[in-house]
């Protein structure tokens, strides 16, 4: 069976090739390729091969062909699924922002739907891997943005918290355009287009646990469910002291049910789980503090394992969801600087 497939291809006008900027703007291409091969995610575009030609100052993108529309002229059309396209946006950029990854060109025609309507970022021409750095951000950013800029850029700040903001005005802009009154999330979009970053939503990851969370009324859960799910998410954030800043969680459903398997057939005939911090390492990938005396019930993990698996994708997106709501409470150790190597080169 045939793959319909896209090329993008490098190739700058003669006055640039003898131009000392050629090798900067070749070294653009290359960085884009690099970092689509790092993603993997439904909602950001696939990148099938990268071949470059250097000696003949040319290079290609096999990127997949998206049939579709972007992002406001599908919704225009289709604004019944409005909630849905915002949930996915969100989704990709959380997995950006595990990545590190700035997509640093938010606008509506690099957000396209396809006809199934699953919504799709793309173009990272301009995209960069952020750099852990403790210095201050004292860099000059120049951008030529449809929207107003926010106070991020007073000092001259480019990060996710940033992006939040881009993506919030995207979707204002969606809603204004269509009268979306019945938009499901538009209070959290306007949390997300508040000028001051303290007001602001602080990471996409956040925003995604919060969709989550609110999704629990919304689908019925037993009592019985209830009280598993509540005396396992009890025991796991009491078993950390502090998490670093940088760990991140996990967050694929089939992985945490795997380890969370394997963990009880390895604990079944042991009352207590020995070293509550094989459970926490299920959970959160990075370095964290935990208190070694705490008793984790075998039991529990039982229990909770059973609902897990008799749920729903819908269900388990929502535990998920719920979990890490109640360890973004445990304290976070001194959060790093992010600062980019860079201008952005608009």
């Amino acid at each position: 069976m045939g793959l319909d497939c896209v090329a993008k291809k490098y190739k700058p006008l003669p006055e640039i090739n003898a131009t000392p900027a050629y090798e900067d703007y070749f070294d653009r291409f290359r960085e884009e390729a690099r970092i689509l091969f790092r993603l993997n995610h439904p909602n950001i575009v696939r990148v099938f091969n990268f071949f470059d030609y250097g000696e003949k100052n040319t290079a290609y993108i096999l990127m997949e062909f998206i049939p579709g529309e972007n992002i406001l002229e599908y919704i225009g059309k289709n604004p019944e699924n409005a909630d849905k396209i915002f949930e996915g946006i969100i989704d990709g950029f959380a997995h950006l922002e595990q990545q590190r990854v700035l997509h640093r060109d938010i606008r509506p025609l690099n957000f396209l739907v396809t006809n199934d309507g699953v919504p799709k970022i793309i173009d990272f021409g301009f995209g960069k891997e952020l750099a852990l750095d403790s210095a201050n951000y004292d860099k000059s950013i120049s951008l030529n943005w449809w929207c107003a800029p926010p106070t991020d850029f007073n000092d001259s700040i480019y990060d996710h918290q940033t992006e939040i903001y881009f993506v919030g005005k995207l979707f204002e802009k969606c809603i204004e355009e269509n009268s979306l009154a019945d938009f499901k999330y538009i209070r959290l979009v306007h949390e997300m287009c508040l000028d001051e970053r303290s007001k602001r939503p602080s990471s996409f990851l956040k925003i995604q646990t919060k969709i989550l969370s609110e999704q629990f009324d919304e689908i019925d859960f037993s009592e019985q469910e209830v009280l598993a799910y509540r005396e396992f998410a009890e025991s796991l954030s009491d078993t950390f002291s502090q998490i670093s800043n940088e760990a991140t969680y996990r967050r694929d459903p089939q992985e945490l049910l795997r380890r969370l398997e394997d963990l009880y057939k390895n604990t079944m005939l042991e009352s207590t789980i020995p070293g509550p911090n094989r459970l926490a390492r299920i959970f959160v990938d990075g370095a964290f503090n935990y208190w070694k005396n705490h008793q984790i019930l075998v039991t529990t993990l039982k229990n909770f394992i059973g609902v897990f698996k008799a749920s729903s994708p819908e269900k388990r997106n929502i535990l998920i969801g719920n979990l890490y709501m109640r360890l973004d409470t445990v304290k976070r150790t001194s959060p790093p600087t992010y600062e980019l190597d860079d201008d952005i080169p608009f």
